[in-house]
């Protein structure tokens, strides 16, 4: 007896934002809601190449392709397996744009703050001025890309892991998804 198992093709959900905007808090919440896919921080790989390369790796630019092209082998490794992947951090659809990943198969989305909320956030961690003056301008960008926006002003961290993983639950019930659906405020 023979069973016929519908082929699907594994996806890369990047959850994207700025500093500060909430994304490594809520990776504890996310993975048990998300029992059939891959939920990576992006900053997990931050130490380790730090200490290799000799440099803070994450304040400093010259590392932060090799970070991606490291990044890209992981992803890449997991999809193959027929496994979705979550990767919270700060990259989009672009960075993956020569990765042999099929862009299809990419989605993207990103936590949208308040501007205030941003500053007051990336203030308390004691950032320059600069610093946040530029993740305020990144945070623009964003709104402007296409990617989703998922709201997480007056969320705690399980609330806007409930809210990801809609999201990523969602791609599921789309066909043809342009990762630019609204979800509901609650």
């Amino acid at each position: 007896m023979s069973r016929t198992v519908a082929n699907s093709v594994a996806t890369l959900h990047l959850l994207t934002g700025t500093w500060a905007s909430g994304k490594t808090s809520l990776i504890p919440h996310l993975v048990p809601l998300l029992p059939r896919a891959v939920v990576f921080d992006w900053d997990a790989l931050l130490p380790g190449l730090s200490a290799a390369a000799g440099k803070d790796a994450h304040r400093d630019p010259s590392a932060w392709e090799g970070l991606g092209m490291m990044w890209i082998a992981i992803v890449r490794s997991v999809l193959a397996g027929g496994r979705d992947v979550v990767l919270c951090g700060p990259a989009t659809p672009g960075d993956f744009a020569a990765s042999g990943i099929d862009p299809a198969s990419i989605r993207c989305a990103f936590l949208d703050l308040p501007d205030d909320d941003l500053v007051q956030r990336l203030r308390a961690r004691g950032e320059r001025e600069q610093d946040i003056a530029d993740e305020i301008a990144s945070l623009a960008a964003l709104r402007a890309s296409g990617c989703t926006p998922l709201p997480v002003d007056g969320r705690d961290p399980r609330q806007v892991a409930a809210l990801v993983a809609a999201w990523v639950s969602a791609a599921g019930d789309q066909s043809g998804d342009e990762g630019r659906e609204r979800l509901p405020a609650n």
